[in-house]
């Protein structure tokens, strides 16, 4: 049974204010079985897709939900929305997870049955431990998207509130970023514009399906924005990252937001991943950042006593103190490019081509496993020049080589969100902040102030400035 219920704004999803001025201080919100209650939610589907027409001249033979059809079309969209690589690499089907769409809608298998029947949808098969089976809409309707809405309670409840990957007590912790989502201003006609040039340059060089799926999966996240309705804001329980509208955004549509009619600016931590692992390669950084604690948070099975002998024994080698002074210099990437042609790697590579060439030799070695040398140019590379710091990722990857790219992805989330933008908070709870992962955003005239907190949380912590880049979305 709903009731009314005053609650504090990290519960206020959808709040309604009373008009009374003895009430204006108070949120006050219907909540159902403990949980803030959401009319609503949209989602999208084709143009031409008229779900309701579908349903009602060929009604199905099995008790169903006419929202649970609308959850599981936006997923073919909206899936690879949230990953840009996925967009970028599609297969032709848009893979979905049965084991979470099964923890939302429990008999999923009979709607997606119904769908491949209507000439709706079709599904290709699952492969074991290689990928989910995939759903991508028939021919008929591969076109734009237009908005569909959804108002049962039931699975409203169960996308927003029981997510699998949702830490809840986290999301609430940061809920004083969400209100700044309300003021952003959406120039939804220009990105549209945009989307609707990229659309057409990608049908001349790709297929048909994959230039729409691009098309609508990055329209999604600025659609949203746009409508400013109960926003995506979680925090996800393996990293800690929280997760916006704007953390899927393609890059080339931040110029067409604002916020209040200003400016908004990225304060950007250069060469991110390699800054923050510093914390692996001095003992003492290790044990002030707690990262025996994060590690094992991931991987209870990693000696991390023995790492931390083995980050003292290697500390002070020459490759890992010439790794501290590149990553220092704020251009790790180009700085590396340097030495490997001194060394004589890629000595006939352009600037631009070197830098891709060296963050692929980084990153395939942070976060590849470690049976990935024998085959792999560039770890070999990366071992010859980093040799001690090769031995410490070795180490960290052994038996779950993803740990060093969640522990990396924690301590982020934990100096950016917990630290850095807590501390703005707390002295200027009037400067609006979002975030993309390692920046902070905000409007023009903070920008100053918030690199100075960035910068001071660093150096408290890993005990090196960073560098940082300033980006004018516009």
């Amino acid at each position: 049974m709903a009731q009314n219920q005053k609650v504090g704004f990290a519960l206020a999803t959808n709040s309604k204010q009373n008009n009374s001025p003895s009430e204006k201080a108070t949120l006050e919100i219907k909540t159902k079985g403990g949980y803030p209650v959401i009319d609503k939610l949209t989602f999208y589907l084709p143009e031409n897709l008229d779900i309701d027409n579908v349903l009602q001249e060929n009604p199905p033979e099995f008790n169903y939900d006419r929202d649970k059809f609308v959850y599981i079309l936006n997923l073919i969209y909206a899936l690879p929305a949230r990953k840009k690589k996925s967009i970028e690499n599609y297969s032709g089907f848009t893979p979905v997870s049965k084991t979470i769409l099964g923890s939302i809608i429990k008999d999923y298998r009979v709607h997606i049955n119904y769908l491949k029947e209507q000439g709706i949808v079709e599904e290709d098969n699952y492969i074991p431990d290689k990928k989910c089976g995939g759903l991508r809409f028939t021919h008929q309707y591969r076109h734009h998207l237009k908005p569909t809405e959804i108002t049962s309670w039931t699975l409203i409840k169960n996308i927003v509130y029981l997510r699998k990957n949702y830490n809840s007590e986290l999301t609430n912790d940061l809920i004083f970023l969400k209100k700044w989502f309300k003021d952003i201003d959406v120039d939804i006609k220009a990105a549209r514009k945009y989307l609707k040039r990229q659309w057409r340059e990608d049908y001349k060089t790709e297929n048909s399906d994959t230039a729409i799926l691009k098309y609508n999966s990055r329209l999604l996240p600025v659609e949203h924005l746009c409508k400013k309705e109960n926003q995506l804001f979680f925090v996800d329980a393996t990293a800690g990252r929280l997760h916006t509208y704007i953390t899927q955004l393609k890059s080339e549509l931040r110029k067409f937001l604002k916020w209040k009619g200003k400016v908004l600016c990225s304060i950007d931590i250069s060469n991110s991943q390699p800054y923050l692992l510093q914390t692996l390669l001095n003992k003492e950084v290790y044990e002030r950042c707690n990262m025996n604690i994060k590690l094992e948070k991931v991987n209870v099975k990693l000696d991390t006593i023995m790492l931390g002998v083995l980050i003292y024994s290697i500390s002070r080698e020459d490759d890992v103190l010439l790794f501290k002074r590149i990553v220092s210099s704020g251009k790790f990437y180009e700085e590396f490019g340097k030495i490997l042609k001194n060394n004589g790697e890629f000595e006939n590579i352009s600037d631009d081509n070197l830098r891709k060439e060296v963050k692929n030799i980084t990153f395939s070695t942070l976060f590849s496993n470690n049976r990935a040398i024998s085959h792999s140019n560039y770890i070999k590379i990366f071992k010859r020049i980093f040799p001690n710091v090769y031995k410490v990722l070795k180490y960290v990857k052994k038996g779950q080589h993803n740990t060093l790219a969640i522990v990396l992805q924690s301590l982020e989330a934990d100096l950016v969100l917990q630290k850095a933008c807590k501390r703005i908070n707390t002295d200027k709870d009037d400067i609006p902040l979002f975030t993309l992962h390692d920046s902070i955003i905000t409007t023009e005239e903070n920008v100053e102030y918030v690199k100075y907190v960035l910068v001071q949380v660093m150096k408290e912590n890993i005990g090196v400035k960073p560098n940082l880049k300033i980006e004018r979305w516009e």
